[in-house]
């Protein structure tokens, strides 16, 4: 009777821990789902998001999706959808949003998989990256050259991944004037990328169009101009193969934008007119009619319809630049800043300054909100007001914008760049316009001795000041003989 009893509690004992085991599997099935649901909830919001157009609800929809993703998917599968999610607030610089959470990954992926995983060298690229644009070179550095090495361990180390890293190596020394180095690391990526070059892997592209930025930065237009071209050689044979691949025309359309910006400042208008509309045709077919990167080759194109005096065209392209950024909520971003300045600049060529005065305002009103008040585009626009008040002859108000516009420049630029000689070239010219010749001529040698030093005696910049110093003593000495 005893063990009978002592039998029942025992399967009875059993049957509750079963019971027991069954409601745990239960409630972690229940709570796994539930994670799945709220992910696939976050994820609509992140589908096919546009770098251009982020906005603090993507962000916020990122970070919560990243907590349910977490619960559901293995170390390997995680980095794999947080690059794919981030990649679009990665093109859009939200740096202080995604910081914390690659941050996060990576102890995620060091715990699970170890320091030596590429999946981890996934992320530290990442992070990488980050640091990089945020102006840690040495940090990034470091990051970068720790992912390299584990992909440089792993079999077949000529992955598209390696070339991407050293790619993204060959810009950080740049960025910190390692100008033989960074050639040396673009010419090895650009040895993989080739290989793997597809829609899907399009580094060979990204690594063309930084080392032509690199020539153009070297004063080697020509090398650049050979290197955009290249990349378009290599974008229509993808092309062939894939005709309506959105990468693709994604790529294509951003490179044709860079050779016109270089071939604007080449001297090759035509060509870069011609280039400029190519790349135009393309991205309202992308994008569509109202767009940030539709509005930036408008921006571009009146750019060069103004320096050609070509000023009711760009006065048409810059007004509608402004519209669409407008229509699209984006009037607290440098670029409408920009595009205000450069629409007021057409407006004071065609004598309407009121309307100039009003423009210069408002670009400097959101220049200072966004940059603070003494970055160097602040002073781009303090110059430019400060010139149309002395064309209207009201000099005292002048006098207060350049001295704080040059104040500026030879802060963060230092006393001897070429934007203090200009200033001071305007400067002098306002001294001028006051009859305050003595002072005039010291700002204009001054200026002159920035100048040459910078561009050297034939460059226009150093002619047109040389030009101002010469009438300004013929003026003098006409003055001397009546």
């Amino acid at each position: 009777m005893i063990n009978s009893k002592d039998s029942g509690k025992n399967e009875i004992s059993g049957k509750e821990e079963f019971s027991a085991e069954n409601s745990s599997v239960a409630t972690e099935n229940k709570r796994a789902e539930n994670h799945r649901t709220l992910l696939e909830r976050y994820e609509k919001r992140l589908k096919n998001l546009d770098s251009e157009l982020i906005t603090s609800e993507d962000e916020i929809a990122l970070k919560e999706a990243f907590i349910h993703a977490k619960e559901i998917f293995e170390p390997e599968e995680l980095v794999k959808w947080f690059t794919i999610k981030a990649d679009s607030f990665y093109r859009s610089g939200s740096w202080k949003m995604l910081l914390p959470l690659y941050e996060e990954l990576l102890d995620i992926e060091e715990k699970s998989l170890g320091p030596e995983n590429p999946e981890t060298a996934s992320v530290l690229n990442g992070i990488a990256g980050i640091y990089r644009y945020m102006g840690n070179y040495e940090e990034s550095l470091r990051l970068f050259t720790r992912a390299l090495k584990i992909r440089e361990k792993l079999p077949g180390a000529e992955q598209p991944e390696t070339g991407d890293t050293l790619s993204e190596l060959g810009t950080l020394y740049y960025l910190m004037d390692r100008q033989e180095e960074a050639l040396s690391y673009y010419k090895r990526a650009l040895e993989i990328q080739e290989k793997f070059l597809s829609p899907e892997k399009p580094g060979a592209i990204r690594t063309l169009n930084r080392m032509a930025f690199f020539y153009k930065g070297m004063e080697k237009p020509e090398k650049a101009e050979e290197l955009f071209n290249l990349a378009l050689e290599l974008l229509e044979k993808l092309e062939e193969q894939n005709p309506e691949n959105r990468i693709v025309m994604t790529y294509k359309a951003g490179t044709l934008n860079n050779l016109g910006v270089l071939l604007s400042e080449m001297g090759k208008t035509e060509d870069a007119e011609e280039i400029y509309g190519q790349a135009l045709k393309l991205q309202e077919e992308i994008y569509g009619l109202e767009h940030p990167q539709v509005a930036q080759t408008l921006n571009n194109l009146a750019l060069l319809y103004f320096q050609t005096t070509s000023y009711e065209k760009a006065l048409i392209l810059y007004t509608r630049s402004l519209e669409i950024m407008e229509k699209l909520g984006k009037t607290e971003h440098t670029g409408f800043a920009t595009t205000l300045n450069n629409l007021a600049g057409v407006h004071v060529q065609k004598g309407r300054n009121e309307k100039a005065l009003d423009l210069y305002t408002r670009a400097l009103e959101i220049r200072e909100r966004i940059l603070g008040p003494d970055h160097p585009e602040v002073a781009k626009t303090l110059n430019n007001l400060g010139e149309l008040y002395r064309i209207l002859g009201q000099h005292k108000k002048a006098l207060p914008l350049y001295t704080r516009a040059l104040k500026i420049y030879e802060t963060t630029l230092g006393p001897t760049h070429p934007d203090v000689g200009t200033t001071l070239n305007n400067l002098a010219g306002l001294h001028e316009s006051m009859g305050e010749y003595e002072t005039a001529i010291g700002l204009y040698e001054k200026a002159l001795d920035i100048i040459e030093k910078e561009y050297g005696p034939d460059h226009p910049y150093f002619k047109i000041t040389r030009n101002n110093l010469i009438g300004l003593y013929e003026k003098m000495e006409r003055s001397w003989r009546s």
